[in-house]
């Protein structure tokens, strides 16, 4: 009997508890809808917010904007959402809404479903269908108006999750010669993601995983700044750290218009790209540096008018626009202990082939008075109108290009700022 009482009396003051927080949440849902009408009028004569329904749920900290709508006093659209969760205490949007001037911004996370933002000149509207914003740190009034000679002491952080991104429209992207089914393959991306860290005591500058996915590429980043002095006036580099990866996840992409702007068709196409940079006064010194490049299957194709076009003026030097394609390109360098190397670097294409190895000495306060250790460039398969060029180059300078057969051959050493080539005199 004494337990089913305590249970009894558990029960009675949990559904007290709930109902509670719902009236008491009512009440604030009032007064949050007031002040958020009054704070609204701050944005401008311009501009009009409208609200659907305000819920707060204090015992879990939770503010709920349903239906909000941000639109010119003539009607046009700057942004709706469908719904935006706010998670702070109930206090600090009081006192935030109360405030007649911004005086503090502290923690928060906001989380905006089907989010449209309206893009000016563009006549087209970015689509999100959920966006997080996450903010920790504190910035005040004064912090902001004096970030040109001083930095907020406190350290400040920023993530950004925005998925299912689309533009509504794409005018723009058809009168690019997008056909509609190029707009469907470019116009989306899954996610995006970034994290954001600004540290004034350690004076660094962060931007972790800055990823962009969706169903044509994948783009991977991150990098940070250390710095030394202080506010944006006297802010100066001291160290960029950089990472950069870029692939496209399927062979066989294509866009234009082949009787306007020309068809182009890439098969593949890979970046990566990493680097170290010091600052030294004004004076960039490259510590370290890689780059992988890749390209394939690039084709450029015209039809009708168009191509009769540019076949005309391409005639004289024996070109066909239809041989216009890159089967490969390939640049791989490196850059390290003041070497710089690039090798097994290639151009396959229509026109004509180069394979490119190089290894240079690099002055790091002058680059150009860098030294080449060597360097050779060979390029073979030239189009009979390229070798008869070639030919009038080589006839009214009066000296013969090197080879090896038909392939030429440049064979470069010394001072980057005049080489010697091996065969040719200057």
């Amino acid at each position: 009997m004494q337990k089913r009482i305590i249970g009894g009396i558990i029960l009675l003051l949990i559904a007290g508890l709930f109902v509670g927080n719902w009236v008491y949440g009512t009440i604030l849902s009032k007064k949050i809808e007031e002040g958020i009408a009054n704070r609204f009028k701050l944005l401008g004569d311009n501009v009009e917010v409208s609200l659907e329904e305000v819920k707060v749920n204090p015992l879990f900290s939770e503010i709920q904007l349903i239906g909000i709508l941000v639109q010119s006093v003539d009607g046009e659209l700057i942004a709706r959402g469908k719904e935006v969760d706010l998670d702070m205490p109930y206090s600090e949007a009081i006192r935030m809404l109360k405030s007649k001037d911004f005086e503090e911004l502290k923690s928060f996370c906001i989380h905006v479903n089907e989010l449209a933002i309206y893009i000016e000149g563009a006549e087209d509207q970015l689509l999100v269908n959920s966006l997080m914003l996450d903010f920790d740190g504190s910035l005040t009034k004064s912090d902001l108006k004096n970030i040109n000679t001083v930095f907020p002491t406190q350290k400040q952080a920023v993530k950004i999750i925005a998925k299912d991104m689309s533009f509504a429209n794409t005018p723009w992207l058809e009168t690019l010669g997008f056909t509609p089914a190029q707009i469907t393959q470019f116009n989306k991306v899954d996610k995006l993601s970034m994290d954001a860290e600004f540290n004034p005591n350690k004076k660094i500058l962060r931007i972790d995983d800055l990823n962009i996915h969706s169903p044509l590429m994948d783009y991977d980043s991150n990098g940070s700044l250390k710095f030394s002095g202080d506010g944006l006036d006297g802010m100066k580099p001291k160290q960029v750290k950089s990472f950069i990866e870029f692939k496209l996840k399927e062979k066989g992409i294509e866009w234009g218009d082949p009787q306007t702007s020309g068809r182009y068709t890439l098969g593949n196409l890979a970046v990566q790209i990493e680097g170290v940079v010091d600052y030294e006064d004004s004076t960039q010194i490259i510590q370290s540096q890689r780059t992988n490049f890749l390209l394939e299957d690039l084709k450029l194709e015209y039809s009708g008018a168009k191509k009769a076009q540019l076949e005309a003026q391409t005639a004289l030097l024996g070109i066909k626009m239809d041989q216009l394609s890159i089967s490969r390109l390939a640049i791989q360098s490196n850059l390290a202990d003041g070497q710089l190397r690039i090798k097994n670097s290639e151009l396959k294409s229509s026109l004509f082939n180069a394979d490119l190895n190089l290894e240079v000495k690099l002055d790091k306060y002058d680059h150009m008075a860098s030294q080449i250790i060597a360097g050779k460039l060979v390029v073979s398969d030239l189009v009979a109108g390229l070798q008869n060029g070639l030919s009038t180059f080589e006839l009214m300078t009066g000296q013969s290009l090197p080879r090896n057969g038909d392939d030429i051959i440049i064979e470069v050493s010394g001072p980057i700022s005049r080489p010697n080539i091996k065969g040719l005199r200057y």
